[in-house]
C-alpha cells in the first residue's frame, strides 16, 4: 500500500480509553473528543504524539501487500515517508468493534479512510491490539486488509437508510419539510424538499444521492427551485456525514461548504453549513438546526417495468 494507516487506529484508542484502577473505561463524549485532538495533531504533523503511543515492539502487518513491519522506529519511519510522499493526506475513520479480552488487552475492529488532494479515497480494514503499559494504552499490532467494495448501489447506501422517511425543521424565519425515498430498484436516494414562510412555499427542490462505482464513494446532485445546482461527495466520520458541496447560485456565482449531518438517533438529526464561502468570499457560519422524523417511511418510486405485460 501506498499509504502506511496505524496512526489512524492509535489516536481512536490509545487516547479514548482512559485508565482507572488498572481497567479501560470508554465514554462516547472521551472517544469523540480524543479523535478530534488527535486529528489535530496529525495535522500539525505531531509525530512525537504519535510515535508515544506505540509499543516498542509494535507491528504493524499489510494483509494485501504481506509486508511486516516490526518496532516502533520501523513503523514510525514508514509514518515519515507516507508523510513526504503525501503532506496533505487527511484521515477518518470507524470502530465497529471493541472487546476487553483481559483487563490490561483490548481488541478494535473498524475501518479506515485516508484522503488526499490528488488521489482517490482510499478505505481499508482494520483489526489492533492494544495494550496496557505503565498505566498507558499502547499499540502492540495492526493488521491492515482492503476494504470490500460494495457489489451494488444499494449495497452502498445502506449506511443511510435510515433517512428514508418524512422530516422537518421549523425556525423563526419558516419551516422546511424533507422527504427521502428509495428510487426504483433502490438504485438512489432520493430527497426532496418545500420551504414554507408564513402561508406560501418559498422554495423547494430535489437531490439524488447514488453511489459512483468508479470514484468509489457516495455522491449527490442537487436542484433548487430558485435555478441553483450543486453536487457533493458524502464521508462518514462515526455517526456524522461530511457533505463537500460546490454549487452554482442563481446568479451565477460559485458557492462551497460541507454540510455536518449527525444522526442523534433514528427519530433526530442536525445539520450545520461550515466553511461556507461565495466567490472565495467566506460566509457566516449559522449554527445547526435540529430535524425530527414526523412520518412513518414512505414507499420506493414504483417501477414501471412491474405493469408491463410478460
Amino acid at each position: 500500500m501506498i499509504y502506511k494507516s496505524p496512526f489512524l487506529i492509535v489516536f481512536v484508542f490509545l487516547l479514548s480509553l482512559p485508565v482507572f484502577g488498572g481497567s479501560a473505561v470508554g465514554d462516547d463524549a472521551v472517544v469523540r473528543q480524543a479523535i478530534s485532538d488527535y486529528v489535530d495533531a496529525f495535522n500539525r504533523n505531531d509525530w512525537q504524539a504519535v510515535g508515544a503511543m506505540w509499543s516498542e515492539d509494535g507491528s504493524h502487518v499489510d494483509r494485501e501487500s504481506g509486508e511486516r513491519t516490526v518496532g516502533r522506529d520501523a513503523v514510525m519511519a514508514d509514518i515519515h515517508a507516507a508523510v513526504q510522499q503525501r503532506p496533505d493526506t487527511k484521515l477518518a475513520g470507524t470502530v465497529d468493534h471493541l472487546r476487553q479480552i483481559r483487563p490490561d488487552v483490548y481488541s478494535v475492529v473498524g475501518t479506515i479512510e485516508v484522503q488526499s488532494a490528488d488521489l482517490p479515497q482510499s478505505v481499508s480494514d482494520f483489526s489492533a491490539i492494544l495494550v496496557n503499559e505503565d498505566s498507558k494504552w499502547v499499540i502492540d499490532s495492526i493488521e491492515e486488509t482492503p476494504h470490500a467494495a460494495p457489489k451494488s448501489s444499494y449495497e452502498a447506501l445502506q449506511e443511510l437508510e435510515w433517512l428514508v422517511g418524512k422530516w422537518v425543521d421549523e425556525a423563526d424565519s419558516g419551516r422546511v419539510e424533507t422527504t427521502f425515498r428509495w428510487t426504483a430498484n433502490q438504485a438512489f436516494l432520493l430527497r426532496s424538499f418545500v420551504v414554507r414562510g408564513a402561508d406560501q412555499v418559498t422554495g423547494q427542490g430535489t437531490q439524488v444521492i447514488g453511489w459512483d462505482p468508479r470514484s468509489q464513494e457516495i455522491r449527490s446532485w442537487a436542484f433548487s427551485s430558485d435555478g441553483a445546482f450543486g453536487d457533493a461527495t458524502w464521508v462518514r466520520t462515526g455517526n456524522q456525514w461530511l457533505i463537500r458541496s460546490s454549487q452554482t447560485v442563481p446568479d451565477g456565482r460559485a458557492a462551497s461548504g460541507t454540510y455536518v449531518l449527525t444522526k442523534v438517533d433514528d427519530q433526530t438529526m442536525t445539520l450545520q453549513l461550515i466553511g461556507h464561502d461565495i466567490e472565495g468570499e467566506p460566509q457566516p457560519t449559522e449554527p445547526a438546526v435540529t430535524v425530527v422524523r414526523v412520518a412513518d417511511q414512505p414507499q420506493s418510486v414504483p417501477d414501471p417495468s412491474a405493469n408491463n405485460p410478460r
